[in-house]
């Protein structure tokens, strides 16, 4: 009994992969280490975690009671995956200051890639205990990573405290995997009680911006994990002024977004440099404090914008990009270089630009180099007939600046704009109105056969890309994007 069939294991693997993309620690749990796998059922238990390590599960937990031998063969057989070499005792009768620790961790650490020992606390000095022996297996310059946690309602703070692995609980689980288990939540509030995790404010550069979702978007995804940090807006047309310089300066700040007109004049003010990317873009629009080895603080910049329009490119496009693929870009401003490194990054050997301003055309097409196969038409309604029409289409003009009306102020977008290629997909980095004149042609001239992506997707997936460089956490991306839609909707 407790035996499951590997068929069985296969199908949770697979469910497993097909609903999440983090990482998979595979267990083999028994009956005397707090499980409910037969401990005499040694060749079961190494047959399953062979088939895990065959899946491709990046790590593989292995108890120590197990025969040396048969732990020495399944690393063999690792690949790429890791070994977490574990020991549980629940008894409550393990000390973290008896020679028996020490033996398990060097058994652990001898025959695993991750170090596990999980003891039970009986008071609140367990865990002090804890912290010391990991103080003392961690100096060694060749320890290996290690998670020390004590069970139990008493064993909570070797939780909080624990920085590899920590197991954790969740809202939405009917009971606890362990007794003591936190959510993330959790930790991280209790982390900033004690001091661990400090409060961190982070701003929004730029003008006019008192309506910008940005606020809503980073306090959900801090909210949501736990995290002590706030998000407000610091309206400036100006980044070099004095107000700035403050914020910037304050041993409190976490991080800036940046928006116009401020992306590039935000540059001067970084002496920790910026990312290739943002280099060759011109504009920032994250900015990111790193403490160096001596204490002090500099700041460095990113641009997120490219790697939103991007990622949503690749994700909605249908068809294969080949050598032959073609995209465009409608305008010249500051987010046309973030649309046409996005393009080159993202395969296309040639990309039109058109712009209302021949010459800001041209002049933004000789600013990058002769390998982006930059070629400016001075028409939307008529392309080379050399080379494949665009399916990959940036909008980079505000909403406004468009019309389907020929004649009308603005750009003129033809009903052929979307005819030409069979299908594609389109980017209009415009944020409002939700509908605007660039997908609403696409909607109605391409039979639904060009996936649309509105510019409330692309502030939110350059959103999530900022929050993830600022607090090293994956953003909470649901709870963020529906707590942004209700806004944008209000």
């Amino acid at each position: 009994g407790n035996i499951p069939p590997l068929s069985y294991v296969a199908t949770q693997l697979a469910a497993l992969r097909q609903s999440t993309t983090l990482p998979i620690v595979f267990t083999v749990r028994t009956k005397s280490q707090g499980g409910a796998f037969p401990d005499s059922a040694e060749a079961e238990a190494f047959a399953l975690m062979k088939f895990a390590l065959r899946s491709g599960v990046e790590y593989v937990d292995v108890e120590i009671t197990w025969s040396e031998k048969q732990i020495e063969a399944l690393s063999k057989v690792k690949g790429f995956s890791k070994i977490i070499a574990s020991w549980h005792d629940w008894t409550g009768g393990f000390k973290w200051t008896g020679v028996t620790a020490m033996e398990h961790y060097a058994t652990a650490s001898r025959l695993g890639d991750i170090v596990k020992l999980v003891g039970k606390a009986n008071n609140v000095t367990d865990n002090f205990e804890l912290f010391s022996f990991v103080e003392s297996v961690s100096a060694s310059p060749s320890a290996k990573p290690i998670i020390a946690i004590n069970m139990g309602a008493e064993g909570q703070l070797s939780r909080i405290l624990n920085s590899t692995f920590s197991p954790v609980s969740h809202p939405l689980l009917p009971t606890k995997a362990a007794p003591g288990q936190l959510s993330f939540a959790q930790i991280q509030t209790a982390l900033n009680l004690i001091g661990q995790l400090p409060a961190k404010q982070f701003y929004l550069f730029g003008s006019p911006i008192q309506h910008s979702p940005s606020p809503t978007l980073h306090n959900t995804g801090f909210q949501t994990l736990g995290l002590p940090h706030k998000f407000d807006l610091l309206e400036t047309a100006e980044v070099n002024s004095e107000g700035v310089k403050a914020v910037l300066s304050a041993p409190d700040f976490g991080g800036a977004a940046v928006t116009i007109p401020c992306k590039l004049d935000v540059i001067q003010l970084l002496d920790g440099g910026v990312s290739d990317d943002a280099s060759v873009i011109g504009a920032v629009n994250t900015v990111i404090p790193r403490t160096k080895p001596d204490g002090s603080v500099s700041l460095y910049g990113d641009n997120t914008d490219w790697q939103a329009i991007r990622a949503l490119a690749a994700q909605r496009l249908t068809h294969t990009i080949t050598k032959s693929t073609t995209g465009l870009v409608i305008g010249a401003g500051g987010t046309s270089r973030a649309a046409i490194y996005a393009l080159h990054d993202l395969g296309l050997s040639t990309i039109f630009i058109f712009n209302r301003t021949l010459e800001s055309a041209k002049k933004l097409a000789l600013s990058f180099p002769d390998a982006y196969g930059l070629r400016v038409v001075d028409s939307l309604d008529c392309f080379p007939v050399d080379v494949e029409a665009p399916s990959v289409i940036v909008g980079t003009v505000p909403a406004n600046g468009t019309s389907l009306q020929q004649g009308e102020a603005g750009v003129y977008l033809p009903p052929t704009l979307f005819t030409r290629a069979p299908s594609g997909v389109v980017i209009d980095m415009a944020y409002k109105p939700a509908e605007t004149p660039l997908l609403t042609l696409a909607k109605t001239s391409a039979s639904g056969s060009w996936a649309r992506v509105a510019g409330v997707e692309i502030l939110l997936e350059q959103g999530y890309r900022q929050f993830e460089l600022w607090t090293g956490r994956r953003a909470p991306r649901k709870a963020i994007s529906e707590a942004v839609m209700k806004f944008y909707h209000s």
